[in-house]
């Protein structure tokens, strides 16, 4: 549950943003973000999703009171998503994919430093990486095109099926273990 938590202040903006004023949805989202920074603290886990989170919202909401309010008021949800994108991709690049943070709160320790351990990972960052990119370029589509059935509808199944993936996936990853473990191995070798 704790990374779906942290897409809280994502989607209060993301909702807020279509029915209220860009300025708004942006504090409210510094709100919810701040309560999760909190909640870090308290438990010395601080998330490198919600920092970002918080740097990203705090930076929207002071534009919003800008000369430039009218622009990002227009490219909010494409910048949004780009946010999450770099976001992502950092966690990455540092080799600290976001999801190590969630998962080790699900996960017993003696895992967390195992190669399949940062491997599954690894590759459920990627995937929300370029869900990302996708969600900021069909955005960004809706901004150039005002075209918003379909731009939306590739928008929100990219969302939902990263949230599939990150649920299924590592169930996969154990299955698959198991079953080689499970295995049986030849027994001798070739002879020459």
């Amino acid at each position: 549950m704790g990374i779906f938590l942290s897409f809280l202040p994502w989607i209060v903006f993301w909702v807020l943003s279509g029915r209220e004023n860009y300025q708004i949805a942006a504090s409210a989202s510094v709100v919810a973000v701040v309560f999760l920074c909190i909640r870090d603290i308290q438990k010395r886990n601080i998330k490198i999703l919600d920092v970002g989170t918080l740097f990203f919202f705090v930076f929207l909401t002071l534009v919003a009171y800008t000369s430039e309010a009218v622009w990002i008021d227009t490219h909010a949800s494409p910048l949004s998503s780009a946010a999450l994108f770099l976001i992502a991709l950092t966690s990455i690049l540092i080799k600290k994919p976001f999801t190590l943070q969630y998962a080790r709160e699900q996960v017993d320790p003696k895992f967390w430093y195992t190669p399949m351990f940062y491997s599954t990972n690894l590759t459920i960052s990627w995937v929300w990486c370029v869900a990302f990119a996708i969600m900021a370029v069909t955005s960004y589509m809706i901004v150039l095109n005002h075209f918003f059935v379909i731009d939306r509808v590739i928008y929100i199944l990219t969302f939902v099926g990263a949230i599939k993936f990150t649920a299924w996936y590592p169930d996969y990853v154990k299955k698959k273990v198991k079953n080689e473990s499970e295995a049986p191995r030849p027994q001798g070798g070739a002879s020459r």
